[in-house]
């Protein structure tokens, strides 16, 4: 049987579980569609459709991580998911009924379990027996500890999460133990971040500007699951690495993209943008297969028109330029998301930028005195109904519709009329 020789590339989860007849296709579809939408990762789409429960999701993911780390081939982890989920034993179990033993766990992995189920233990959030049987467990089949204990249902992907991050900060010099040990009994009895339980105890001071770490950052990029990430903090705890590292050479993700998403965090901890627009740039960049330049210069050219229609709307709305289904729509979505009516129009394209163009050179002309907002709206609405520029509108304009608001010098309305010398103006600015 082969474990270790020639492999196919490594495969989505959801390719994983469709190949191990877990779920069917039409479904895997779906449910990805729904994942897409929801920007939520497509394990905990399953979950919630009823199709895997959590131990499910979590014995998928670490043979996933198995095969990225070319410890297995994926066809035996198609095998090795099948008769796990199917038959209902533990992923170790299986393991064995297909005839592998994996490779003894070294010193420093054993040295980091140890320190990862003393804490739990001490956080009242594991018994002792549980974890000797779950050491005993990793120990044999070469799992990681925290691992093991999800795949044997003893703690949730929650809590591994929250100790393995209190590993993290104790390695680091940012807690003490005993701190790590007090915000993760209260992380369990108040359903929270441990993050914020350190900030409820005095441990953490809570942050003056947003932050995001580096795992968080790719994972809600889509670029990396929450198993992975989890697997590389373990692995980053053993092997005493930082977790771009483990990305890189575990084939998570590539140096690239730890180099993008590094650049993306400090812009985070400068305040220059939150995390979750960083974590859209990056997403975006990887589908486009850009640069985070290219998508940064966007969104800047982006929140320029924003407001540009800011400034005109209401010479937008005067004008008709924005239908009235449009209207509603871009006010029941700006309520929605919390957002602008201009952000929406934008983001929609709801108006032609030739028409928020002609309103900011109206607006100019009313703001010099030239013209009247009311005739400011109708030469606006005029450059809609016929397509044309606005100092071409204001050239055609009947004079009854605007009339100057001072009267130019004799000789020159003799000559041009005062429409013509808007027009003359408008065309030196062009």
């Amino acid at each position: 049987m082969e474990i270790t020789g020639r492999r196919s590339a490594p495969k989505r989860i959801g390719e994983l579980l469709v190949a191990a007849n877990i779920i069917r296709q039409e479904v895997l579809l779906e449910a990805l569609k729904v994942s897409k939408n929801s920007q939520r990762p497509l394990g905990r789409v399953l979950m919630s459709i009823g199709e895997l429960s959590e131990y499910d999701v979590e014995v998928a993911l670490y043979v996933q991580s198995l095969i990225r780390e070319n410890t297995i081939s994926a066809e035996f982890g198609v095998k090795a998911i099948n008769v796990c989920i199917k038959g209902r034993i533990p992923l170790d179990d299986a393991f064995k009924r297909l005839g592998w033993t994996p490779p003894e766990t070294t010193d420093e992995q054993k040295a980091s379990a140890g320190e990862l189920g003393e804490l739990l233990v001490q956080s009242g959030l594991l018994d002792r027996s549980m974890l000797e049987q779950a050491q005993w467990q990793g120990q044999e089949n070469n799992l990681p500890l925290g691992r093991c204990l999800v795949l044997n249902r003893m703690i949730t992907s929650v809590m591994l999460q929250s100790a393995l991050t209190a590993q993290v900060l104790i390695r680091d010099g940012k807690i003490t133990e005993d701190q790590a040990i007090a915000g993760l009994k209260k992380a369990a009895t108040k359903h929270q971040t441990l993050e914020q339980s350190l900030v409820d105890t005095g441990a953490f001071r809570t942050p003056d500007k947003d932050s995001i770490k580096l795992g968080d950052l790719v994972t809600q990029a889509g670029l990396v699951t929450e198993g992975d990430k989890i697997s590389a903090i373990e692995i980053g705890l053993a092997e005493n690495q930082k977790i771009g590292e483990v990305f890189i050479q575990t084939g998570m993700i590539t140096a690239d993209v730890v180099d993008d998403s590094l650049r993306l965090q400090v812009m985070v901890n400068k305040g220059s943008l939150s995390g979750l627009q960083a974590a859209d740039i990056l997403r975006q960049a990887h589908a486009r297969h850009v640069s985070i330049d290219a998508i940064i210069e966007e969104r800047t050219s982006r929140q320029d028109e924003i407001a540009k229609v800011t400034t005109v709307l209401e010479i937008l709305l005067q004008s008709g330029s924005l239908s009235g289904d449009n209207f509603n729509r871009a006010q029941s979505l700006a309520r929605q998301l919390n957002v602008s009516m201009a952000e929406i129009i934008v983001t929609k394209e709801m108006i032609d930028k030739r028409l928020i163009n002609a309103a900011l050179q109206a607006q100019t002309l009313v703001s010099e005195g030239m013209l009247k907002p009311s005739e400011c709206a109708v030469a606006v609405k005029r450059c809609q109904q016929t397509g044309r520029e606005l100092h071409e509108v204001l050239k055609d304009l009947p004079a009854e519709t605007a009339a100057p608001p001072a009267a130019p010098a004799k000789d020159e309305v003799e000559k041009k009329g005062w429409i013509g010398n808007i027009w003359n103006k408008v065309t030196k600015k062009d």
